[in-house]
């Protein structure tokens, strides 16, 4: 019996509430020309509206969707599923309230074709009109550029890649996290790359290729709380200054990515305070805890060896709840008192710490 011949790209696609979004995501691949063939994995999550019935009324209509349907399990767990399911030369992956946009798929293949040997990636839009074409257009970036990537907010996302079919199914999203799992997702993929392609490099399509949806109603992950901020940011930080290191990030860079991480850190504390449903005394007792991590104290090492300054050093290296609430407040709020309790922390130090 003749196989069937592997698919160019497969779009993997988890399913869980999206009835109102489901049919641009789908239409969006569908509609997709490109040099090959392309295939369609959606996995219904056990989703509690009408998804399930829409997905499989999509394979009825194309033979180039296939449907798993699972119990809940989360997006990690249907991303797996659907990769396992997938047999393509490349895979792309899609959240279902996403979009594709025209001619993306084409021009993530050309600039591949263009580069054989690098890691395509590509700039997203948030915007439903965004006119800018999607084009093959791509600027080459060395391994040593992956702290600036994920700064550009390159890196983080699973679904603005190309990655390759083979090297992708060796790997599993992990399920065990609620929080930053993408992540971790995307610098096993760099290291097994790296392992099978010693010096490899990166190519950004400079064009956005992917429509990402802002407007959930139940918030995004940046926006909703999650108590688990600062036992699980610690642990993805921890393994993406590790790779970067690796990959001889400048100084240039690890500062702002030092500052970036720390300002989450910060903030996933301050959230404790303002956000945590439990008691005040044991709001403070939590975000106390959170201060006195490992990882942030090596991370305050690094700047401070560095002098790699941020407003949030001082609080966080002072273990101060008090300071740390008001600068965290005055720029979720815009106050001024923001900029007042930076340059006051600034000549706190000697004014002479990095900026920049």
């Amino acid at each position: 019996m003749t196989q069937p011949t592997p698919a160019t790209v497969c779009v993997v696609v988890p399913v869980w509430g999206a009835e109102r979004t489901l049919d641009r995501c789908v239409q969006s691949i569908l509609t997709q020309r490109l040099t090959g063939t392309l295939a369609c994995v959606l996995v219904d999550d056990g989703s509690p509206d009408r998804c399930g019935e829409l997905c499989d009324g999509y394979a009825a209509r194309d033979p180039r969707v296939t449907v798993i349907h699972k119990e809940d399990g989360g997006v990690s767990s249907a991303r797996n599923v659907g990769l396992a399911a997938c047999d393509a030369e490349y895979v792309v992956f899609l959240d279902s309230d996403d979009a594709l946009r025209p001619g993306a798929l084409q021009a993530a293949l050309d600039a591949q074709a263009a580069d054989p040997g690098a890691f395509v990636l590509w700039r997203y839009t948030d915007d439903p009109a965004d006119p800018a074409p999607a084009g093959p257009g791509a600027a080459p970036a060395p391994p040593a550029a992956l702290a600036r990537l994920w700064l550009d907010c390159l890196i983080a996302m699973p679904w603005n890649k190309l990655y390759r079919g083979e090297l992708a199914r060796h790997l599993r999203f992990n399920e065990a996290y609620t929080l930053g799992e993408d992540l971790q997702f995307v610098l096993d993929y760099i290291a097994l790359l790296g392992r099978r392609q010693p010096g490899f490099h990166y190519t950004v399509v400079q064009s956005p290729l992917t429509f990402y949806d802002c407007s959930r109603e139940d918030g995004t992950l940046s926006t909703r709380y999650h108590p688990e901020t600062c036992e699980i940011w610690p642990e993805h930080f921890a393994k993406l200054n590790a790779a970067v290191l690796a990959a001889g990030a400048p100084e240039a860079d690890l500062r702002p990515l030092y500052r970036a991480e720390l300002r989450v850190f910060a903030e996933g504390a301050a959230d404790i305070l303002r956000r945590d449903p439990a008691p005040a005394p044991e709001r403070r007792r939590r975000a106390a805890a959170a201060l006195r991590h490992p990882w942030l104290a090596d991370l305050l090492s690094r700047m401070r060896a560095g002098r790699c300054y941020s407003p949030y050093y001082l609080p966080l290296r002072w273990r101060s709840l008090r300071l740390l609430w008001r600068l965290a407040e005055a720029a979720r709020t815009g106050s001024p008192l923001y900029g007042k309790l930076d340059w006051a922390g600034y000549y706190l130090l000697g004014g002479r710490w990095l900026r920049s």
